[in-house]
């Protein structure tokens, strides 16, 4: 198959997904708060649409934005969101996006072998959708992590492919850094006449391309040209490197401060190494001050370091063992934050693969119940006298799934079964119909087999994402019972999408009212509704008879429907006498 007709094979988002996808995109390197809202736009759209692949790029693009925003823990959980998603819609070009962010998490939080792996797959799904222009901007990511780990020959080769890569798609901004980051390793292994080379040439593009990193590319070719014992051409580089400071701030684009410590260190390096001792310690006293007051950590570390040695060599030495103490505080303070980082990202890490794991167990039981449940109602079509067990040793192997789901309500299941039962018998049904409804009330619950522990179990306020999911039990409990064409799977199907609308239309997942509420599911929400409240929950405590049957009669014409409520009231004062001049 040819590349375009690979491109071509590639799923979108909506075109009105796509609109927002690509304004939060625009927006992400001037308005990160901006861009953020037009993603959630985006995710919100396509949940909205079942856009399943505009909802695995927006969750990526929200996993961009957190990371820019300088939240690696929540980049990672959206990617992992992400690259779930995609890959179940077979949206590759996202996943291999995904990929290559969850690669450069790890990165960052010093995980390089499982950095590698990522970005190793993003690279091999890229590779798949036919395009290239990312191929440099993956491999580039890869011979950082070759070159974080110490293999530096690997990493050499890596970005040369990386810069081979991307030079067919004129993408300038990407070739300079490449270079750049060529020229540092080779400067690094005093091969200083390829990483002058290098450097020169990384400069003229990113004058033009990638003004960024300008300062810090004349910073290293500087360095480079004192490996060479050239002098003259290393002050000129750190010259220009300081007049693109200041002429940055005299336009009113005030440099980072990244950018000018990374002039600042290098200074101090040269004229440490030059032996002009005074000269180091001035400008590097000048960053440390500098590092301190914009909380840049990863520069203080260094600049400690090389002060630690220059007041050594200066005589100075109770100031050497002052800076050589701070620098070792820092070494631990930043390795304790770096391993943190780590086993967090492991710990969502190995916390996304369990709730795969979950997901795929209840797949498997859903299916054997589906199957369970299909036989059933081939027996029953057959004539088969022993139908009737069947249906019931089914119901019971669902009622135990549920209760193992929500085991501190286990009992709860049977109750509203009962109570339901006894309502329906109030309001006049046959005793066959109240005792099927008995049995069907049980599952109403069914679908939270579906729903993770974390949310189910929180003691906590839900989240508006927690809370969705929560909802969404309603219709996955239909989903798994509406598949049997037998009466009673029927009435429990219709009962455990229906247990949740209100009288007035205002309850979920249909927002239907009235009559056109299953009177089945009518029936069970009142029972359902009392019970829980009698009930102690991980985030209540349980509510005495007299106060939770005053709310269900409070709810008479809004949430249940005025017959229910009357029929709940003659069997709760019945049940409990000393209830009658409370709430009739």
């Amino acid at each position: 198959m040819d590349s375009n007709a690979v491109a071509s094979a590639e799923p979108s988002a909506s075109p009105a997904v796509r609109e927002l996808l690509q304004r939060a995109a625009d927006e992400q390197d001037t308005n990160l708060a901006t861009a953020r809202q037009s993603a959630l736009q985006a995710r919100v759209m396509a949940r909205a649409d079942s856009d399943r692949v505009g909802e695995c790029e927006a969750l990526y693009r929200l996993a961009s934005i957190s990371h820019s925003s300088g939240d690696p823990e929540a980049a990672f959980g959206l990617a992992m969101e992400a690259s779930e998603i995609a890959e179940q819609c077979g949206a590759r070009l996202v996943l291999s996006w995904s990929l290559h962010l969850l690669g450069i998490v790890h990165y960052q939080a010093s995980n390089f072998s499982e950095a590698l792996e990522h970005c190793l797959r993003a690279l091999d799904v890229y590779h798949t959708t036919g395009q290239h222009v990312d191929t440099g901007n993956i491999l580039n990511t890869i011979a950082a992590i070759y070159h974080s780990m110490g293999d530096n020959d690997r990493a050499i080769v890596t970005y040369e492919q990386a810069l081979a890569a991307s030079e067919p798609f004129g993408r300038q901004q990407m070739i300079a850094l490449i270079l750049g980051n060529i020229a540092r390793i080779r400067s690094s292994r005093s091969e200083y006449l390829p990483a002058v080379s290098m450097g020169k040439r990384a400069v003229e593009i990113a004058r033009d391309h990638n003004p960024s990193i300008v300062t810090n590319l004349l910073a290293d070719l500087a360095e480079a040209y004192m490996g060479l014992a050239d002098r003259q051409r290393a002050a000129e580089c750190f010259a220009e490197a300081r007049r693109v400071l200041s002429d940055a701030s005299a336009f009113g684009a005030e440099p980072s401060a990244a950018a000018q410590l990374g002039v600042m260190v290098a200074e101090g390096r040269v004229a440490l190494r030059s032996g002009a001792l005074d000269d180091a310690i001035a400008v590097l006293q000048a960053a440390l001050d500098m590092s301190e007051r914009t909380e840049a950590k990863e520069y203080e570390l260094e600049i400690n370091d090389l002060l630690a040695t220059a007041f050594k060599r200066a005589g100075r030495f109770e100031e050497a063992l002052e800076r050589r103490e701070r620098h070792d505080a820092q070494y631990r303070k930043m390795f304790t934050h770096a391993a943190d980082l780590r086993l967090r990202t492991l710990q969502v890490a190995h916390d996304t693969a369990t709730a795969r794991q979950q997901a795929e167990i209840f797949r498997l039981r859903t299916q054997e119940l589906e199957v369970m449940m299909v036989n059933s109602d081939d027996a029953l079509l057959a004539g088969s006298a022993t139908a009737a067990s069947q249906h019931h040793e089914a119901f019971e192997h669902l009622a135990i799934l549920t209760e193992f789901r929500d085991a501190e309500t286990g009992e709860h299941t049977n109750r509203v079964g009962d109570l339901a039962a006894e309502i329906a018998h109030a309001m006049g049904h046959a005793p066959e119909w109240c005792e099927q409804l008995r049995m069907a009330a049980r599952l109403h619950d069914v679908g939270k087999v579906a729903v993770p522990d974390s949310v189910l179990r929180k003691t906590g306020p839900l989240t508006v994402e927690e809370y969705e999911m929560m909802k969404s039990h309603t219709s996955m409990g239909h989903r798994i019972l509406a598949g049997n064409s037998s009466p009673m799977f029927q009435m429990a199907a219709e009962i455990a999408q229906s247990h949740h609308e209100w009288w007035d239309g205002s309850g979920y997942p249909l927002g239907i009212a009235y009559n056109s509420i299953a009177l089945a599911g009518r029936i069970v929400t009142v029972a359902d509704v009392y019970d829980a409240l009698c009930s102690k929950r991980p985030y209540k405590r349980s509510w005495s008879r007299i106060e939770s049957a005053k709310f269900v009669t409070s709810g008479r014409t809004g949430q249940f429907d005025p017959d229910v409520v009357d029929a709940f009231v003659a069997v709760i004062t019945a049940r409990y006498p000393e209830l009658i001049n409370e709430i009739r």
